[in-house]
């Protein structure tokens, strides 16, 4: 198989959970076990970072792996979802895995599907540990894909466990309150190995998990509360909780024996936002006008970045649309912004139709339109309105995903 056919196996054949829901997704982590068993279990080879959380893990794990590399470490990484490329999932010193890998790893253990009928998710996991063992990394940075205690990834024994916001999404299989999700994300602690909790979560998820880690022996950090921030359009005010989460981080790590210069561990995270492996996260992706792409989807990420939006002076135009497994009741009391509204559908048979939510969409008592799919909605926008105008392209992945489609 070359990669092109590779791939069109990985995503379109096996179950996979970004096209599926939670169809795809396995309340055990049995396949895991046997696959990774087969393999000569990849994943003892090398130290990790593991982390979960609602919203920011992916901006964490990245800054993370950015900060090692640029310590000297030679690093691995794996993250989800993708949104241009497969191999954007596991990646090496911040490149992406190399198409050969891939077809490689797939060819010697694609046939274990007859025995183990192992998810995409699964098999990916697989293939980021098999090549981080291949490749001889000093330190992966892996993040959850869902939840924690049952996540593929949750085969690991992590250096360092980090939780980063936790809010309510995936409520149908992780839990219908906060409780019951931090419950999942505490699956992650590890018996006598540290773990670092965002400030950003409340109280009473806080004193859970230090309890859970209590039980485990495990010493706890609290990530250092923002008192203040000077960022601009360009950075968003989300991501100072991230910022201080990795920061938190560094000084856990320099603990147990990495080493950072201090200048380059500055420039890191002024850099952080410039490299493709953010692509999705506050994506500028033109100037003139300003179109600017966010993978906000839950209650909590809407929030964030409609409070940022709103301190914008620009004429807004929001382009959007949601999956179906979304509380639109709450995320639509979050869209209180003076903007024109673009509600679209995706190629993603996960994604609603906007017809579905027209109610919703008609009590905001704003300017809107409805695309079939966002490309056609920013086209149309770019066309009509002043380069000194704003489009911010949110709500879901998929539609952050068809519009950077068009951009590569």
């Amino acid at each position: 198989m070359n990669y092109d056919e590779v791939e069109n196996w990985l995503c379109n054949e096996l179950p996979f959970f970004q096209n599926q829901g939670s169809i795809a997704y396995k309340e055990n982590l049995d396949n895991i076990f046997f696959l990774l068993k087969e393999i000569d279990n990849p994943q003892n080879s090398f130290k990790s970072i593991h982390v979960a959380g609602t919203n920011g893990k992916g901006s964490v794990s990245y800054m993370l792996s950015r900060l090692l590399n640029k310590a000297g470490y030679n690093v691995g990484l794996f993250t989800s979802p993708h949104l241009i490329t497969f191999r954007e999932r596991i990646q090496l010193n911040n490149n992406n895995i190399d198409k050969e890998s891939v077809s490689l790893f797939t060819s010697l253990y694609k046939s274990l599907q007859k025995s183990i009928n192992f998810s995409f998710f699964e098999f990916t996991t697989a293939m980021a540990f098999w090549y981080f063992n291949l490749k001889k990394v000093d330190i992966a940075i892996i993040e959850c894909g869902l939840g924690g205690r049952l996540d593929s990834t949750n085969i690991i024994n992590p250096i360092l466990s980090i939780i980063t916001s936790i809010s309510l999404d995936h409520s149908h299989i992780l839990g219908e309150d906060i409780m019951s999700i931090a419950k999942e994300k505490s699956g992650i602690i590890k018996k006598n190995k540290p773990v670092l909790i965002s400030s950003q979560n409340n109280s009473e998820v806080v004193n859970f998990l230090i309890d859970t880690a209590s039980k485990l022996s495990s010493p706890v950090f609290i990530s250092k509360k923002i008192t203040k921030n000077n960022y601009n359009i360009k950075v968003p005010i989300y991501q100072s909780f991230n910022i201080e989460l990795v920061k938190s981080a560094e000084l856990i790590l320099n603990e147990l024996g990495f080493i950072f210069p201090k200048k380059k561990s500055k420039k890191s995270f002024k850099l952080y936002q410039n490299n493709i492996a953010f692509l999705g996260r506050w994506t500028i992706i033109k100037n003139k006008p300003l179109i600017i792409c966010d993978m906000a989807h839950n209650v909590e990420g809407i929030s964030l970045v409609f409070s940022q939006l709103r301190q914008v002076s620009k004429k807004k135009h929001i382009v959007l649309g949601f999956s179906s497994d979304k509380n639109l009741l709450e995320i639509f009391k979050q869209i209180n912004l003076d903007a024109t509204f673009y509600f679209c559908s995706s190629s993603n048979p996960r994604v609603l139709d906007p017809k579905k939510y027209i109610s919703l969409i008609k009590s905001l008592n704003k300017n809107f339109f409805i695309f079939n799919d966002p490309q056609s909605a920013v086209g149309k926008i770019t066309e009509e309105i002043s380069n000194n105008d704003l489009i911010f392209v949110t709500g879901s992945t998929f539609i952050v995903a068809d519009v950077l489609s068009n951009f590569r």
